[in-house]
């Protein structure tokens, strides 16, 4: 009864109530154990959730699903296909594709061993290729839906509703492959079908014919005549479907050079998104943007409103998305989703609004928000988890719940959200401080430089050229103080790409001009009157050694200028903040005993961090030294709490990353004592190998500055979600203020000489800035005995 009841209810459309009734049937089901009967209820609770876009819940009763039918009815049953396959289609209506596909391609594996050519396995086959049509994937796409159709008209004949369906995805995908002739003759054969069955007035047989001749219309494969789009776009009705129609209709269009029948297109499909989807959905967002070029081609009123609305959802979703997930695949994808979308309003920057005041504050924006979106937050409240009480825990999961659910119902969590944020931030102080750090503009950053003071900032995005190509591109924005900004096309990433060693070596002077030229040298002669300059790295340009980039007349950057570079522009200090290392507390790690097994000792390392201590105590440091032995990860960590400073003298590493990986930060790390004990693999906590991905975990906040004496320590894979991804960003996510990082592999002498001469400034000048750029001229100018590949290599990252 209570589940013929939710049923009823369902179908009626009362589907908080059926809602209420399902969970009263799991209860009841639930306590006679786990059965075939409690596996399907939550399948059928996971459906219901799906339509009333509580995605969160909706995922949750699916793997519930999936683990009791997979225990009771097998792992290739009917019925577990089904819920793996419906959990890949709720993270598809999620707007959460790269969740998805492996979920559905799982489902129709298992159909195709199991169950063979049977309309179960058609079904699986229709729900990937689904979602493939939304990410545009056509060509892959179309066998599913031929082999779809073809079987269910052979099996269950041409008039039925699945043989319909499989047919209407086909000449979907037929319209995305640029075939209309072929799309068309499918429609032709649907709405004679439906003619013959349902008659010519009946709803489904018109829809059909009208979406028949809008691809005739547009394509050109039959007249135009009575073609009233204005009456089309009136009689649409949102849907999943109809959304791709008229997209896949303005690409027709605008290949026939009809530009405002294109645009008129773009908003229709846009229309239909915000009612479907929701406005945060990643169809909705690509809807958006295709409505934002039209616009700028045909340099419409609309078209920065429109860009600054763009900015704005993928604002708010990838913020939510980042926030309410760690799933590394999800994250990629939403990363690599809004980093095109920014490039293009980079693009459009660039071209239409260089010479206008709105300029400032849009690219401004897009500088200080997309280096590594969220990740901040991210770990800063994963790394709580642990340590939270009960009533701040529950609070943290009210908040992602309410902005994973915000994405779809925006009405109805936007209110609630806020205040939970708000009571977030107020129990949790480091969520506070970041909270006040995301409210500062880059007006207010600019308003704080001093005379002489410039900020170079860049941004690296992936750009659709008119023939489809995607290539990455490089933007770059010089501001000054006093508010006056320039912004660049610096050209191909692949060009910045082909004048740096990738075996980390240093690169020839040749290349430092050319990078001087492509980079700063861009910006004219302004940049003369520039003392010192914050340089904020993107992409590609985190592998360049700016100090080291030569001017025309072969003077080094940091000779001339005062060079410092930064994660973010908001690492600019406020003019009343002071900068001054105050003394307190250190911790250095060198002379470590790494075991028997292949790993060379650095015996300069001991030297090293004997010499520091010895200084740092001079000037009124607490230095500790953890050597041999006791240099292992569990010490370190046990050590490592309330220091000003961390100081490591040891082996460094970044392996490139391979293809698929998402554990990046598993690629990079140092050793410390047992390293070579066993292979480079990741182990245990305890390995002798501190990670990156164990690094991120830790909660530096309090830590002035991480010293990484170490080769290859700045190295990391070059990420949308991360910004450099490994030992770079791992110390940024754990809180440290600043990272002394080496670009590329540095001699065990010539690390110890400079890091000595390092501190001996730091501890006269009580400026790790100043400290750095000081020694850096020592070596230049002979008063250190280091070479250019020293020096050169090492790189102070304020965070």
């Amino acid at each position: 009864m209570l589940n013929n009841t939710a049923i009823v209810l369902q179908d009626g459309g009362a589907l908080d109530e059926a809602a209420q009734v399902f969970a009263r049937l799991i209860a009841a089901l639930e306590e006679d154990g786990a059965s075939l009967s409690l596996g399907i209820t939550h399948f059928n609770a996971a459906i219901l959730d799906r339509d009333r876009r509580r995605h969160d819940a909706a995922i949750d009763h699916h793997r519930r699903a999936i683990e009791i039918l997979e225990a009771v009815a097998g792992p290739d049953s009917a019925h577990t296909i089904a819920a793996i396959g419906g959990l890949g289609q709720t993270y598809a209506f999620a707007g959460r594709p790269a969740s998805a596909m492996p979920l559905l391609r799982d489902a129709l594996e298992r159909a195709r061993r199991a169950l063979g050519d049977s309309d179960d396995t058609m079904l699986q086959a229709n729900n990937l290729a689904a979602v493939l049509r939304t990410l545009g994937r056509f060509a892959e796409a179309e066998p599913l839906d031929r082999e779809a159709y073809g079987w269910r008209e052979a099996n269950l004949g041409p008039a039925h509703p699945a043989t319909l369906t499989s047919r209407k995805n086909l000449a979907l995908d037929l319209a995305g492959l640029d075939r209309p002739d072929e799309a068309k003759a499918h429609y032709d054969a649907i709405t004679a079908t439906l003619e013959g069955t349902r008659g010519p007035d009946n709803p489904l047989t018109r829809d059909m014919r009208l979406e028949r001749d809008m691809i005739a219309a547009l394509s050109g494969t039959a007249p135009a005549e009575g073609f009233d789009l204005d009456a089309i776009s009136d009689r649409a009705e949102p849907s999943g479907d109809n959304v791709l129609l008229a997209n896949r209709l303005a690409g027709i269009a605008g290949r026939r050079g009809d530009e405002r029948t294109e645009l008129a297109l773009n908003r229709l499909s846009l229309r239909l998104a915000d009612a479907w989807h929701g406005p945060y959905h990643p169809t909705t967002l690509a809807m958006l943007t295709n409505v934002a070029r039209s616009e700028s081609a045909l340099d419409t009123e609309e078209s920065f409103a429109t860009y600054v609305e763009l900015e704005r959802r993928l604002r708010i979703w990838s913020r939510r998305e980042f926030a309410s997930t760690s799933d590394p695949a999800t994250l990629e994808q939403v990363a690599t989703t809004t980093r095109e979308n920014i490039g293009d309003i980079m693009r459009y920057s660039f071209h239409a609004l260089r010479d206008k005041p709105q300029v400032m504050q849009l690219v401004g924006r897009l500088l200080v928000e997309w280096k590594a979106p969220g990740s901040l937050e991210r770990a800063l409240l994963d790394g709580l988890r642990d340590r939270l009480p009960p009533e701040d825990l529950a609070l943290l999961e009210r908040v992602r719940a309410l902005r994973a659910e915000s994405l779809s119902r925006p009405d109805a969590a936007d209110a609630d959200l806020a205040m939970a944020e708000a009571r977030l931030a107020e129990r949790i102080g480091g969520l506070a401080r970041l909270e006040g750090e995301g409210q500062r503009s880059y007006e207010a950053i600019l308003a704080g430089l001093a005379e002489g003071e410039a900020v170079l900032d860049f941004l690296s995005a992936p750009l659709r050229s008119a023939s489809g190509k995607v290539e990455e591109r490089i933007f770059a924005m010089m501001a000054w103080h006093g508010g006056d900004t320039m912004l660049a096309d610096l050209g191909l990433a692949a060009d910045f790409e082909a004048l740096i060693p990738p075996d980390g070596k240093l690169m020839t002077e040749a290349a430092r001009r050319k990078l001087h030229d492509m980079t700063v040298g861009r910006f004219g002669a302004r940049v003369a009157k520039v003392g010192r300059l914050f340089v904020v790295p993107d992409g590609v340009t985190h592998l360049i050694p700016f100090d080291g980039l030569l001017d025309g007349q072969g003077r080094l950057l940091v000779e001339t200028r005062d060079v410092r570079i930064l994660r973010n522009a908001r690492a600019i200090p406020p003019a009343d903040l002071e900068q001054v290392a105050q003394p307190g507390p250190m911790l250095l790690v060198g002379a470590v005993d790494y075991g028997p097994d292949g790993m060379s000792a650095l015996p300069a390392s001991g030297p090293e961090v004997e010499a520091i201590a010895a200084r740092m105590t001079a000037a009124g440091y607490e230095p500790e030294i953890l050597r041999g032995t006791d240099a292992g990860e569990a010490e370190v960590r046990a050590t490592s709490g309330g220091r000003r400073i961390l100081h490591f003298a040891t082996h460094g590493f970044f392996r490139p990353v391979e293809a698929g990986e998402t554990a990046t930060l598993w690629r990079a790390g140092i050793a410390l004592a047992g390293a070579g004990n066993g292979d480079e693999a990741r182990q245990a906590a305890d390995d002798g190998i501190l990670y990156a991905a164990e690094v991120a975990s830790w909660n530096l906040s309090g830590v002035d500055l991480v010293v990484l004496s170490a080769c290859d320590t700045a190295q990391g894979d070059r990420s949308y979600v991360e910004g450099l991804n490994g030992l770079p960003s791992a110390l940024a996510i754990a809180g440290a203020r600043r990272s002394l990082l080496a670009r590329w592999p540095v001699g065990d002498r010539g690390a110890a000489i400079f890091m000595d001469r390092f501190y001996a400034h730091l501890a006269a000048t009580g400026s790790y800035d100043e400290a750095m750029r000081h020694t850096k001229l020592d070596a230049i100018e002979g008063r250190l005995d280091v070479e250019d590949d020293t020096w050169l290599a090492f790189a102070l990252i304020a965070n």
